[in-house]
């Protein structure tokens, strides 16, 4: 079976699941790809720059960001 006819087969399967099984399955491919990702994990750089983005997006889920265009520059 080529790798295009596996995802094929993969995605219809994932479309009949139930939401608790399909939550199992994401979970599992998570798993997956961390475990057998491409390496990235180990790579500070890429831990800091996920940890900067999660911050972030909770920052803007709090309201705490100011718009770009309502700052005032500093002369």
């Amino acid at each position: 079976m080529s790798t295009l006819e596996l995802r094929r087969k993969t995605k219809k399967q994932l479309d009949h699941l139930s939401v608790d099984r399909l939550q199992s399955a994401a979970d599992f491919i998570d798993f997956l790809d961390k475990k057998h990702g491409n390496g990235s994990e180990r790579d500070p750089r890429i831990a800091r720059m996920r940890l900067r983005i999660r911050q972030a997006d909770e920052a803007e889920a709090a309201g705490k960001l100011i718009p770009w265009d309502k700052l005032k520059r500093k002369r």
